[in-house]
């Protein structure tokens, strides 16, 4: 009884923290809330989410022009990062900075351990500084980068031999509706970053504490 107990207080804690700040979603300018029609490409968002149906749409078609159809699914880091607009606690992760003469930048906070696992960098032969293989066996198709002279001589890219580091990986890599803003990949000092495990995390305690309940019963 004390596990449920600590369990549904940690639900509390989580639900508080998704639900209770009061943010308003970059795309549909309110509250996250249970999409309906339900999301096919960024679905795990499909009992909350901070995106509607037609951003779904948009997010797979970028995702379908860069990546050929068997690589669709291969990369979950990826395709997670790429839903950043559906995610309920987007608007989260998001920022802006005013230099003195009224220039805006925005900019979207990443943790760096996601980063490392995006990157394939817990290895510390291949750190954020350097290339990654990970994306190499599927290649990426050139369509998503239209208008960019570096690629408009080529049909397909192997990403390793294009961008060395990570940094310049996002220079070029945009996460859908949010193609005007920097990529800041900060340490977890707070929860301000985004990471998918805190997600992960809030339905596998959902989980548990519902077994333990119907158990108790």
């Amino acid at each position: 009884m004390k596990l449920f107990f600590s369990l549904f207080i940690e639900i509390i804690f989580l639900i508080k923290n998704i639900n209770g700040q009061g943010g308003s979603c970059t795309l549909t300018h309110r509250p996250s809330q249970d999409p309906f029609p339900s999301l096919s490409k960024c679905y795990k968002y499909n009992n909350e989410a901070c995106c509607l149906s037609v951003h779904d749409d948009y997010i797979s078609g970028y995702i379908d022009n860069l990546l050929s159809p068997s690589c669709i699914r291969k990369y979950t880091d990826f395709e997670n990062l790429m839903c950043l607009g559906c995610h309920p606690l987007e608007y989260r992760y998001i920022g802006n900075d005013t230099d003195e003469y009224g220039n805006v930048t925005k900019y979207i906070r990443i943790c760096k351990s996601f980063a490392d696992s995006l990157w394939n960098s817990s290895d510390s032969e291949n750190s954020l500084d350097k290339p990654t293989h990970v994306f190499d066996n599927c290649g990426f198709k050139v369509d998503a980068f239209e208008g960019e002279d570096r690629f408009k001589d080529y049909s397909y890219i192997i990403p390793s031999e294009e961008f060395h580091n990570i940094y310049e990986f996002f220079d070029y890599i945009k996460i859908p509706f949010y193609e005007d803003y920097e990529i800041k990949i900060q340490n977890e000092t707070d929860d301000n970053c985004y990471n998918y495990s805190f997600f992960i995390k809030i339905n596998l305690v959902f989980i548990v504490s519902i077994f333990i309940f119907g158990y108790l019963l």
